[in-house]
């Protein structure tokens, strides 16, 4: 995709940059009027090279800006949802380390730590999402980007991101809602309702996982598996039965351990809420596949809907002629970065 001359000031624009193990998705979105507008996007497989994959996103976007909004996932990233006793932000800050320590299953010394009130609690109490990261992973990240030529005005969290996007979007603000992220490396996961987060996980399961179940049934380099598997489910509902069942084996495999993680992370919070996730809401790449969202619909026994994080935002009318609601699942996170405000 071409780059193209932005009009807004640059001061009104935020880039959302949300770097995958499958691809690199960024977008601009300019908060110049009173409603967001998605003026500009790009997806980049990133290949052997992540860092020309992310100049090659950034360079699609036609911005002079290098501020950037990223994220980060994974095993190191560490959410915890704690009780405490009410008080203010200052206070909060002075109390998080001590509290961090109860919890966070690291040297104290070698994470970042972040701490917000959520709500209010009966008995003079909170309760408060906590937030530690490795200071390596995010080091790595800075890293990136500064080579990429990019500078992070912030580091956010994956489901944070994603959640920030559905909660803007105004999809369902009623029920609780299971989101999920279905990535190529992870599935980000995080329940909400309302504007408030709950629980919030990464599985480290993805379409990568399915991949390599398809290399090594065939035989084929994971390059040529990656081909096979998006074309099959592409085009799932024009092949045999046999030439079904060769996608359907890995994927089967796959979304079974997926569904088994989604559950107990389902089941932890309605354990501690005593309250019942309503709906489920689907995103990420796999979510452009109607075969993967039959088979989690059969397999869970419950609805899922696909959502699009455009549904209440201004798109840009050269991006609607180019079909963007087509990649719109791939842009959950990438979106929900880019409606952080910063400046």
């Amino acid at each position: 995709m071409a780059g193209f001359s932005i009009k807004e000031n640059p001061k009104d624009i935020q880039i959302g940059l949300d770097i995958g193990g499958h691809s690199v998705k960024a977008v601009a979105i300019s908060h110049a009027k009173n409603e967001p507008e998605l003026i500009q996007f790009s997806i980049k497989p990133v290949g052997d090279n992540i860092i020309r994959a992310i100049n090659e996103a950034y360079s699609d976007l036609g911005l002079t800006k290098t501020k950037v909004v990223s994220s980060i996932s994974g095993p190191t990233v560490i959410v915890r949802y704690v009780d405490m006793p009410n008080m203010t932000a200052d206070e909060l800050d002075g109390a998080v380390r001590f509290e961090a320590e109860k919890v966070i299953p690291y040297n104290i010394n070698e994470v970042e730590l972040d701490a917000q009130k959520i709500e209010t609690l009966d008995g003079n109490r909170m309760r408060v999402i906590m937030v530690a990261v490795k200071k390596d992973l995010i080091d790595s990240q800075i890293k990136i980007l500064s080579e990429a030529g990019l500078e992070p005005l912030i580091i956010d969290i994956d489901s944070f991101a994603l959640a920030n996007a559905f909660m803007s979007a105004g999809i369902d603000s009623e029920n609780i809602c299971g989101l999920i992220n279905i990535g190529f490396v992870k599935t980000n996961i995080n329940i909400v309702k309302a504007d408030k987060s709950y629980l919030s996980r990464d599985i480290d399961t993805g379409a990568s996982h399915i991949v390599k179940l398809l290399s090594d049934s065939l035989s084929v380099p994971q390059k040529e598996a990656l081909k096979i598997m998006e074309e099959k489910l592409s085009g799932f509902n024009n092949l045999t039965e046999d030439e079904k069942k060769i996608i359907l084996n890995p994927l089967s495999d796959v979304l079974s351990r997926l569904i088994d993680e989604i559950r107990l992370s389902f089941d932890f919070y309605e354990n501690r809420y005593a309250n019942s996730v309503t709906k489920i809401f689907i995103s990420g790449g796999m979510a452009m596949h109607e075969t993967v969202i039959s088979f989690l619909k059969q397999a869970m026994g419950r609805g899922i809907d696909k959502w699009n994080p455009l549904s209440k935002m201004q798109v840009s009318s050269d991006l609607v002629s180019r079909g963007i609601e087509v990649f719109s699942p791939q842009l959950a996170v990438a979106i929900g970065l880019g409606l952080r405000r910063t400046e």
